[in-house]
């Protein structure tokens, strides 16, 4: 379906569910790169189904349980959603996976980056010469333990000093760390002290993540309600007013629906 047809059709669903932004990030040698964001929000399946190609739709169908038709559909529709173009098929976006499961769009040269909890799906279509990765999780106190125990001392030390409330500070190390690994497109394949956080740094609506082992990228979190949204990219991609710019994107598509 069409995107403008499946826009106009589901014009109730859309404007109620579906967030969409472009952000220009400049860089350095008056460099400029785009960033195309979706943030979708579906309940019980009450998505329209018409921007699933056949195939998806089969695989869809092949899943037992309601909570994973779910998260399938709010991982295509935002995908989709931050790919197309006012002209552009939906059925016809095909999101593959590389053989580390990272997402793949076939027929294009761009990249794109994508997540969900819950009720809520994200995804960043961006310029292939960028690096990007996003993360969402709520904050969820049963989860502290789980948390504790994946993060250092010196880690747990940061959380507290940067003060983020305790649980919320633990679930953002996670995104933070969840998300530059999607950057390098490994997921935790890897030992995950690889990804150890050096300091972190409030910054009005934003926190400010540095990596031990990754010192040219940074990681961008946000708070809203019981989520953390984290986005890591290359530090050579913010300039100017660059980080201001995407925190208030950030906070703007992850308001309450």
């Amino acid at each position: 379906m069409l995107y403008t047809t499946f826009a106009s059709q589901h014009e109730a669903f859309f404007s109620r569910a579906v967030r969409r932004r472009t952000l220009q990030l400049n860089g350095p040698d008056n460099e400029t790169y785009d960033l195309n964001f979706c943030v979708a929000s579906i309940h019980q399946e009450t998505v329209p189904l018409d921007f699933l190609s056949p195939a998806e739709m089969d695989k869809y169908a092949s899943f037992k349980f309601p909570r994973r038709r779910n998260s399938y559909l709010l991982g295509k529709l935002a995908a989709k959603l931050a790919i197309a173009g006012m002209e552009d098929e939906l059925d016809e976006i095909v999101i593959d996976h590389g053989i580390l499961c990272q997402p793949l769009v076939n027929g294009s040269d761009r990249k794109i980056t994508i997540t969900h909890s819950d009720f809520i799906g994200a995804a960043i279509f961006y310029d292939p010469r960028l690096m990007v990765g996003i993360d969402i999780e709520a904050v969820v106190q049963k989860t502290e333990g789980a948390l504790k125990k994946v993060t250092t001392q010196d880690e747990e030390a940061i959380v507290i000093q940067c003060g983020a409330e305790y649980g919320a500070g633990l679930t953002m190390l996670w995104t933070v760390k969840e998300a530059m690994s999607k950057v390098i497109q490994t997921g935790f394949t890897v030992a995950p002290e690889m990804f150890e956080v050096s300091g972190i740094v409030r910054k009005e609506a934003a926190f400010i993540s540095q990596f031990r082992n990754f010192t040219q990228f940074q990681a961008i979190s946000i708070m809203v309600n019981e989520y953390v949204v984290t986005v890591v990219l290359p530090k050579k991609a913010i300039a100017d007013h660059g980080e201001k710019e995407l925190t208030q994107v950030l906070h703007e598509l992850f308001q309450p629906f």
